[in-house]
């Protein structure tokens, strides 16, 4: 039995994603937020995304992890960290409502904490519950090799040049795409996601939508959500429509989506 750390585990509607294969938007997940982000602790030379909406879970080994102490609720009460494989499976299953499409592995990034990661899939799996990985995290490839067969939902997050990801952003993209080939040859149900912003540009997005049509996979524009404290803005929507038309020029229009924060602006977790 392993144990990792945890940064909140809470029941809500997946608010990310669109009509394309492999999204849960709008369905009934149970989060999972590991600890640790690899982009924001300067693995590709910067200090992480700048529009990013999960700053606490940063930090890879915080001391307490929020628990929701009942479905909905809203209401969450601490835990101490490290947390084992054992306790997080039976906080999912507490939490566990009839509507229940999937498990959520969100974060920070997931694939930080490999060994942990291992255990709490697997154990999620003897116990018959779908599996949703978010991830971004391309030093893992022979980690995600391993486990792509038991994930049955993914989204890879495909950085745009403007949110500051990496000094080699190319090089990102490129094997950011690698992680969708894997999973996608695993039976995976997988779509790529961009979060755009009023920076960000066409020939950039072009690279993205060109690299996700040669692997025919569904490609999600997100809508960065504004943060108040920043210079951070929504694309225009003459932006939105450049940016899916670019997408068309490489993948049918039903693997092409628009995005936002849908629990954001309903104000659910």
């Amino acid at each position: 039995m392993l144990e990792g750390y945890i940064q909140e585990i809470f029941s809500s509607f997946q608010g990310e994603g669109a009509a394309v294969e492999g999204s849960c938007y709008g369905l009934r997940q149970i989060f999972l937020r590991f600890a640790g982000c690899p982009i924001a602790l300067g693995i590709h030379g910067t200090n992480g995304c700048i529009w990013c909406d999960s700053p606490l879970a940063w930090s890879a080994k915080p001391k307490k992890c929020l628990v929701e102490i009942q479905a909905g609720k809203q209401s969450f009460e601490e835990k101490n960290n490290p947390v084992t494989s054992k306790e997080v499976l039976d906080i999912v299953k507490k939490l566990e409502t009839k509507d229940l499409h999937s498990i959520s592995l969100t974060g920070g990034e997931p694939l930080y904490q490999p060994k942990f990661l291992e255990d709490v899939i697997e154990r999620l799996k003897e116990n018959k519950y779908q599996i949703f990985l978010e991830t971004a995290y391309t030093d893992k490839l022979e980690l995600l090799k391993k486990i792509a067969n038991k994930i049955d939902f993914a989204c890879v997050d495909i950085k745009d040049r403007s949110a500051n990801a990496s000094i080699q952003w190319e090089m990102l993209v490129k094997e950011e795409i690698q992680m969708c080939e894997i999973l996608k040859e695993a039976g995976t149900k997988i779509f790529a996601k961009s979060v755009i912003t009023s920076s960000s540009k066409k020939e950039n997005f072009e690279i993205i939508a060109k690299l996700c049509g040669e692997i025919n996979i569904p490609l999600v524009v997100q809508l960065v959500t504004p943060k108040m404290d920043t210079k951070i803005s929504q694309p225009s929507w003459r932006q939105i429509q450049e940016f899916t038309e670019i997408a068309a020029k490489y993948l049918p229009s039903d693997k092409i989506g628009i995005s936002v924060q849908m629990h954001k602006f309903i104000n659910i977790l």
